[in-house]
C-alpha cells in the first residue's frame, strides 16, 4: 500500500508512525511548509517532498491519500485524491460545514474510491474496554453518561506563561469555532460509540480567554432513546491539573452499577449484588495511548481497505457526529433544542448507508 501524506503539522508524526506500524509505504509528503515536511521525511525515511498536492498525486500515483492538512483544505484535497483514484483517510472534522462534507463524500462515491474520517478517540484503549463492558451487560442498561475534561489550556499559568494549548497548536488562536469543533467532536463521537444515536442536543458555550477568537468552554446535553449524556470541556479552568490529560473523565450509570474512566485512562466498575458492592478494575494498556490511538485508527483503515469491509468511521457514521457538532453551535447561538439527525443530513442517510 503506497501512501501520500498531505500535511506536516502537529499530528503528522503520529500518522507516519501509524502507517509504519500498518506496514504501508509512505512515498511522499505534501506541505507548503517545506522545512517541516523535509524534517518529517528525514525522520521517517520518506523519499519525496512536494509543495503541490496535484503534482504529487500525478507523480507518485499513491493507493491512499492521508489528509491531515488544515480543515479549510480538506474538501479540495478529497476531490484531488478522488480524481486521482486514490482512497482517502481524512482527519476530523471532514469539513467546515455539513454541506461541504456531503460534497466531499459525493466526490469520493462518484469516483469509486473509499473514504474514512480519522476519528481516533474511539480507538483509545479505555473506550474500547468500556464499550466491551457495556456490551457484556456488566452494569446493566446504561441510562446516564457524563464526559468531562477541564484544564488551563487557553489561559496562562506560572508553568505555562504562553497557554499550553496555544503553544502546542498555535492555529487554535484564530479558530472561530474552537473547543466544540476541534475537541468536543471527539466526545460526541465517543458518546455515540457507547450509547448509539442521539435524538436531540442542547448546548451552551462561552469564550473566557482573550487570546482566542472562538469558544473555550462548552457544555452539551444529548438525549438518546434510553439514556442521556452530558459532555463538558473547558480549556480555561485555573486550578485544574496541568495539561496534557490522557483522557476525559467518564461516568456511565447503568441499571446494575457504575462504570468510570479516570483521567489516566483507568476503567473501573462497581456493581450492586445481593452480597453488596462488587468492585473491579478492568485491564487496560494505557502505555503511549495517545500515539497508539492514531496507529489503531490507521490500522483499522488499512485492514478494512485490504479486506473490503466497512469502516467504523466511514461517511454514514461520521457525518452523524459532524451533524451533532454543528447542531450544538445552532443550539448555543439560538437557545434551541436541536433534533438529530438535522434537516440537512436526514434526507441523505439512505444513500450514505449504501457506502461501505
Amino acid at each position: 500500500m503506497r501512501v501520500l501524506l498531505i500535511g506536516s503539522g502537529f499530528v503528522s508524526p503520529y500518522h507516519l508512525a501509524g502507517w509504519a506500524k500498518a506496514g504501508a509505504a509512505v512515498v511522499g509528503i505534501v506541505s507548503p511548509d517545506e522545512s517541516a515536511a523535509r524534517a518529517r521525511a528525514q525522520a521517517f525515511g520518506i523519499p519525496e517532498v512536494h509543495g503541490d498536492a496535484a503534482a504529487a498525486l500525478a507523480a507518485l500515483k499513491p493507493d491512499v491519500v492521508d489528509i491531515c492538512s488544515p480543515v479549510a483544505c480538506h474538501v479540495a484535497h478529497v476531490r484531488l485524491a478522488a480524481r486521482a483514484g486514490a482512497h482517502v483517510i481524512c482527519q476530523k472534522p471532514l469539513a467546515e460545514s455539513l454541506e461541504d462534507a456531503l460534497d466531499a463524500v459525493r466526490a469520493a462515491r462518484d469516483a469509486g474510491i473509499r473514504l474514512m474520517v480519522h476519528e481516533n478517540f474511539r480507538f483509545r484503549p479505555w473506550y474500547r474496554v468500556a464499550r466491551a463492558a457495556l456490551a457484556e451487560g456488566r452494569i446493566g442498561r446504561p441510562f446516564y453518561l457524563r464526559s468531562d475534561l477541564r484544564m488551563p489550556g487557553t489561559v496562562p499559568t506560572q508553568r505555562h506563561p504562553v497557554p499550553w494549548s496555544l503553544q502546542r497548536q498555535p492555529f487554535f488562536r484564530k479558530l472561530a469555532r474552537f473547543v466544540v469543533l476541534e475537541s468536543m467532536i471527539h466526545q460526541i463521537d465517543v458518546a455515540r460509540f457507547l450509547l448509539g444515536e442521539p435524538s436531540s442536543i442542547v448546548a451552551m458555550m462561552q469564550r473566557v480567554s482573550h487570546d482566542i477568537v472562538g469558544e473555550d468552554v462548552a457544555s452539551l446535553m444529548l438525549r438518546f432513546p434510553d439514556a442521556q449524556a452530558i459532555l463538558e470541556r473547558s480549556y480555561a479552568t485555573l486550578g485544574a491539573d496541568d495539561p496534557p490529560a490522557p483522557s476525559e473523565t467518564l461516568r456511565i450509570e447503568g441499571t446494575k452499577g457504575l462504570l468510570t474512566v479516570s483521567r489516566a485512562g483507568e476503567v473501573d466498575t462497581v456493581v450492586e449484588t445481593p452480597e453488596g458492592q462488587r468492585r473491579e478494575r478492568l485491564m487496560v494498556d494505557t502505555a503511549d495511548a495517545y500515539a497508539r490511538s492514531y496507529a489503531a485508527t490507521i490500522g483499522h483503515f488499512a485492514e478494512a481497505l485490504r479486506r473490503g469491509t466497512a469502516f467504523e468511521t466511514g461517511p454514514a457514521d461520521n457525518l452523524r457526529t459532524l451533524d451533532a457538532t454543528f447542531a450544538a453551535y445552532r443550539s448555543a447561538e439560538q437557545s434551541t433544542v436541536e433534533r438529530l439527525p438535522g434537516a440537512m443530513l436526514a434526507p441523505h442517510l439512505a444513500w450514505l448507508g449504501d457506502i461501505r
